[in-house]
């Protein structure tokens, strides 16, 4: 298993948070996450400030997630690192 480290700069109105949905189905497409699964690490990231740490089964699902976050309109928010 990989590890994938990540945090993410809030921008957030209220109690709702801008550009998370994409974080959050991109989490559930590679990881293979719950949609609950995702949505929880995104709001520790983003409400609660924290850096979480993901696994991932390949080194291509990891890659492929932290690809798809580069391409993402939130990406400069986005700060994740992949650890073997």
């Amino acid at each position: 298993m990989l590890r994938i480290e990540l945090s993410i700069d809030g921008d957030c109105y209220g109690t709702l948070s801008v550009g998370t949905v994409a974080v959050i189905r991109a989490l559930q497409k590679h990881l293979e996450l719950s949609l609950s699964e995702a949505t929880e690490l995104v709001n520790r990231c983003v409400f609660e400030g924290e850096r979480v740490s993901l696994s991932a089964s390949t080194r291509d699902a990891a890659q492929a997630l932290l690809a798809e976050f580069a391409r993402l309109p939130a990406a400069p928010r986005l700060h994740a690192s992949l650890f073997d």
